[in-house]
């Protein structure tokens, strides 16, 4: 296996070169979402398959939203850019398999997923959205450590509702979108 850097709006990579392109929680990220999708397109064998998936609305994600609306409480929260690489831009039904289509794939189909996020403890949920997640690390370096302490507070009160047989296990919701790339 190699691995390659590279960015997804211009692959490295010789036209129909891979049987399939697995995309797992970046496509929301991309800057320009029909591009990629055209790269991916471009180097898949025909008969090949794009998979992707990615988070659907923050509703449907308390993982991610106990812990925004505890930061929300000191930090001033701007409405994501819809256009914008963000974490739920591709989370409408149907916006990522109009790009697969557009793209020429066939087969189109997607399906929500539910996921949970599990820690051992209301604490360890805090730590680990508070490393990891990168709305929540980006707002988190504009408060001091305070204002960090009362928030880390809050979400750890927050999510205790979500404790059950001593771990904690907060919901969510993914989707899954492929496509194929049709025979010549």
């Amino acid at each position: 296996m190699e691995t390659r850097v590279c960015s997804a709006e211009a692959l490295p990579f010789a036209d129909a070169t891979f049987d399939s392109v697995s995309v797992r929680f970046g496509y929301m990220f991309f800057p320009d979402l029909a591009g990629a999708t055209a790269e991916f397109a471009r180097v898949l064998k025909p008969g090949g398959r794009l998979c992707a998936s990615v988070w659907v609305r923050p509703d449907r994600n308390p993982w991610t939203s106990v812990a925004m609306q505890a930061i929300g409480t000191e930090v001033a929260l701007p409405a994501p850019d819809p256009d914008a690489p963000n974490m739920f831009r591709c989370g409408a039904p149907g916006s990522v398999g109009a790009l697969y289509e557009a793209a020429g794939l066939t087969d189109v189909a997607e399906w929500d997923v539910d996921i949970e996020l599990v820690t051992r403890s209301p604490v360890e949920y805090w730590q680990m959205i508070s490393e990891h997640v990168s709305l929540a690390v980006a707002a988190l370096q504009q408060v001091d450590g305070p204002a960090r302490r009362r928030i880390r507070d809050r979400a750890v009160a927050d999510v205790r509702p979500y404790v059950q047989d001593g771990v904690v296990r907060v919901p969510g919701s993914a989707r899954c979108i492929v496509g194929t790339k049709p025979a010549r």
